[in-house]
């Protein structure tokens, strides 16, 4: 059988150079996360001036937090299974152009209902359009830095932070808190425009046999190399005849048990990272800064997300799982260490960029390995499942730190932001254990057959 014109995606993946195509596909993932970001701290830097505007307490502050991230967890399960079935491509475009409107309309609120209910419904569409941008990434980069491809994308998140804050200093005190979502929906609907230059993912469309001229044309993009042409066949890392993906797959084999604790690692990070978004400005000024200095440090924090997600990023494609426990085990005196340092601004000010170098920096490269943890057909519904996931730490963090601002100096406040990071250190070890012995298995069991 002449086998000279097939060509397994896995292969032709593994070829990718890092050149143009890849680089298009790594920077607009990369402009997906600033959007992301961006309307995420935008409500942030913003909850100062409603809570005096509006007289909110903490807890309904809390609350208005908790329902964005709340629609985050509904829109990452929800078109993780759409990017399963109908394409990552497609499923971020309908996200995006979801949350772009919507951001904006946010600027319009005039109650804490109607801010809330704007909340919701806008951050679901960004929930779905980040795992899908995810495993778009991880199904184009070669596995030597496949991670480090996803950390690159989660910097941006890090930038549309920053992004944020200086958006803040500037226009909040002159144009209003609303300015913040008129200029976040302008910007990610430019995003969405942009999203039509991406190609679908390759090993989606291999698992579709009346998308194989799309395939083919999209391999032609990514390996100019092979000249593929309308004899090739492409062979899918999955068989077409397998039944789609499930719920139940990401409990299959290992999975079972990787998986809820996959879960644990994500929540506990999601806790102590959306904890600091959420309230970094009011908990910095807590303990003695300016409003000004609390904002520089709260783009310092995210700065420090940005470098940290990289490095962390490139250690865990050595590593996997334990990068996130090292990162784990750095974080918890960072972030516990900044409500002890008064009101030195010298001394929080770098403090804040390393707490987010490690605390961001580990749920970063977690990103990154749950992209390679599930196999193609499950990726998205596995990766959209995960963030989802990660969305309870998210809606529980600044509703904890809602209710614990009132009760708690900031010393105390900060300590509790990262008390999560214990568990993530002893069940990201437990994790790897796991894995570990899934993979001693599974060459025990090839060594068998070749036996």
């Amino acid at each position: 059988m002449d086998t000279s014109n097939k060509h397994a995606i896995s292969t032709i993946v593994e070829g990718v150079p890092f050149e143009r195509p890849l680089l298009t596909i790594i920077g607009l993932c990369f402009l997906l996360m600033v959007c992301d970001s961006y309307d995420v701290a935008a409500l942030s830097f913003a909850a100062p001036v409603l809570i005096k505007q509006w007289s909110l307490t903490p807890q309904a502050m809390g609350l208005i937090f908790s329902a964005g991230l709340f629609g985050l967890l509904v829109g990452s399960i929800l078109f993780g299974w759409v990017g399963d079935r109908y394409g990552r491509k497609q499923a971020m475009i309908i996200g995006a152009l979801g949350f772009s409107v919507l951001t904006a309309a946010t600027g319009f609120a005039r109650s804490e209902e109607s801010l809330l209910a704007l909340r919701f419904l806008a951050t679901i569409g960004l929930g779905g359009a980040v795992p899908n941008a995810v495993a778009l990434t991880s199904e184009f980069t070669p596995k030597a830095y496949r991670i480090t491809a996803v950390g690159v994308i989660f910097a941006g998140y890090s930038i549309g932070g920053i992004a944020a804050g200086l958006s803040a200093a500037y226009v909040v005190g002159a144009l209003g808190w609303q300015t913040m979502f008129f200029i976040g929906g302008a910007l990610s609907l430019l995003c969405t425009c942009a999203f039509l230059l991406l190609p679908e993912s390759l090993a989606y469309l291999a698992s579709r046999p009346e998308r194989r001229r799309e395939a083919i044309m999209v391999a032609n993009y990514v390996r100019p190399d092979l000249k593929l042409d309308s004899t090739s066949e492409l062979i899918p890392d999955v068989p077409a005849d397998v039944p789609r993906a499930q719920f139940s797959d990401l409990f299959r084999g290992p999975l079972m048990v990787a998986t809820p604790l996959l879960w644990i690692v994500y929540i506990a990070s999601a806790m102590t990272v959306f904890s600091l978004v959420s309230w970094m400005p009011v908990a910095a000024q807590s303990v003695g800064l300016s409003q000004s200095a609390a904002a520089v440090a709260t783009a310092l924090l995210f700065a420090g997300s940005a470098v940290g997600g990289i490095v962390a990023g490139w250690i865990a494609d050595r590593l996997g799982i334990l990068a996130v426990a090292g990162m784990g085990v750095l974080g918890f005196p960072a972030v516990a260490t900044l409500g002890s340092l008064g009101n030195s601004a010298e001394l929080l000010l770098p403090a804040s960029f390393f707490a987010g170098f490690f605390a961001f920096g580990g749920q970063t490269c977690l990103h990154g390995v749950v992209g390679s943890l599930y196999p193609t057909n499950v990726r998205a519904n596995g990766v959209g499942w995960a963030i989802g996931i990660n969305k309870i730490g998210s809606i529980a963090g600044p509703y904890i730190g809602g209710l614990l601002l009132s009760h708690l100096t900031g010393q105390q406040l900060f300590l509790a932001a990262a008390s999560p990071l214990v568990v993530v250190v002893v069940v990201a070890l437990a994790l790897w254990i796991v894995l570990s012995s899934s993979t001693r298995s599974s060459a025990r069991s090839a060594t068998s057959i070749v036996h």
